[in-house]
């Protein structure tokens, strides 16, 4: 068709030399054959790029940073307030989260910087990226995950040190 789709299976290589960052986390920047770096041919008409879709970009770059904010602010109040004798967990916990939330504000920005682009430049295809939000949420639940599990073994270690009494 026009955007050079031919509609068959694509084939993604995993770990080729000519790839400049880990093309599987991050497939808008790999130079691999995949959905994200097949070559595009230009289309008869230059594709209209409404205002709106400039804003969505914004707005959605608006929320990543936030919650990449709201995740530091807690990971930092935790830190802060992870005084208390044996909360040794708890100081994990936060220098956990802090990542986390760095790397929210990072792929905030770079996917940001991507979309606008490829909005600025009129380029057909995904601008989306299915990989990212995935990993990032995972790694948050991995490291919530762990957290509940060592607060219910605190409390059954509480538990069995009140029956023993």
């Amino acid at each position: 068709d026009a955007y050079g789709d031919d509609g068959g299976d694509i084939d993604i290589q995993f770990g080729d030399d000519d790839d400049d960052c880990c093309s599987w986390f991050f497939p808008f920047c790999a130079k691999s054959n995949n959905a994200y770096a097949m070559p595009v041919m230009a289309p008869t008409r230059l594709q209209k790029v409404e205002p709106k879709i400039s804003f969505a970009n914004e707005r959605v770059f608006m929320h990543w940073l936030h919650n990449g904010v709201m995740l530091y602010t807690i990971a930092s109040g935790i830190l802060a307030f992870a005084s208390q004798e044996g909360e040794n967990w708890a100081v994990w916990y936060a220098m956990a989260l802090l990542p986390i939330a760095l790397a929210f504000c990072i792929y905030a920005m770079h996917v940001f910087l991507w979309r606008a682009e490829r909005i600025k430049t009129r380029i057909p295809g995904r601008w989306d990226d299915v990989r990212g939000p995935m990993i990032i949420g995972g790694a948050l639940v991995v490291v919530l995950s762990i957290n509940f599990c060592c607060r219910l073994y605190v409390i059954a270690k509480y538990n069995s040190i009140q029956s023993d009494l």
